[in-house]
């Protein structure tokens, strides 16, 4: 086989079909951005409906052709932000994405929940963005639990970022994966005395203050519960899709179902539930 590109993988992407409808994929333009790395393939897709027995439907079509017509390459079918009203213009009745404005530079950004804390979130976190950047993705990592962080223990980060010229925070990077977390401000052994106002612009500075760059893939480990900070930052954010953390114990599973209906309320798509600990 001559040597696999872009517009080959488009090609192959035309013959599949989009679910109700006489045209493929492509025609229907969700077809956003390919990567071809060595022997893995990546799809990402920018949908223009919120329905998600669609979107899983597309996805998992995209990902057998290809595997059937390129068995020696791992396929990976990504989402993308959906398609949002142009500036100016009034969003429409019920518009999921109404009041969320986009990041210049971040394709996709997924949140990594859970209803309540200890159940490993922080660890599925890390775990999830430095197994994407092991696939050649450009991956940030945002900590926003103001009040108790961890990702800079986890990720073994004992410095300080610095400021860019444009007065914005420098992400620190390790393992490839650009981070912020109020871990890396604070000095240790000091806690967080804040009311909800000021957690809340904490994690609004996290998102619009930091140099990110153009990445990929942002996941931000959401502060354990369903309360402000959580509740305004999902508000605000065009949310990829949310993974949701829970452990066995009923005592757990009854605030992860918390964490799905409040995903669920605000029309974002869940990726899934980790059982943690199992």
């Amino acid at each position: 086989m001559s040597q696999i590109n872009e517009a080959h993988i488009r090609t192959l992407l035309s013959q599949v079909p989009y679910p109700g409808f006489d045209g493929d994929v492509v025609s229907f333009g969700i077809i956003n951005d390919i990567k071809i790395l060595e022997n893995r393939i990546t799809v990402n897709l920018k949908f223009n409906t919120d329905n998600p027995d669609t979107r899983a439907a597309v996805k998992q079509s995209i990902q057998e052709a290809l595997k059937a017509a390129l068995p020696d390459k791992r396929i990976m079918v990504m989402e993308g932000i959906p398609t949002m009203a142009a500036p100016g213009l009034a969003a429409k009745p019920n518009d999921p994405w109404a009041g969320r404005s986009a990041i210049p530079g971040i394709r996709s950004i997924v949140a990594v929940a859970s209803g309540k804390g200890g159940v490993g979130k922080s660890t599925v976190s890390t775990n999830l963005a430095i197994a994407l950047a092991e696939e050649g993705l450009k991956v940030g990592l945002m900590d926003s639990d103001i009040y108790g962080p961890s990702v800079h223990i986890m990720m073994g980060i004992d410095e300080k970022p610095m400021v860019s010229p444009e007065q914005k925070l420098i992400p620190i990077e390790k393992f490839n994966i650009r981070m912020m977390s109020m871990g890396f401000i604070l000095d240790k052994d000091t806690p967080v005395i804040w009311r909800g106002p000021m957690v809340i612009k904490a994690v609004d500075q996290f998102l619009k203050d930091v140099a990110w760059g153009e990445l990929d893939v942002l996941i931000i480990d959401l502060p354990p519960g369903t309360g402000d900070a959580q509740l305004s930052l999902v508000q605000k954010t065009p949310i990829t899709g949310a993974v949701v953390v829970t452990t066995p114990q009923e005592v757990s599973l009854v605030d992860a179902r918390r964490g799905y209906q409040m995903f669920k309320k605000l029309n974002i798509h869940t990726f899934g539930i980790v059982e943690n600990m199992s």
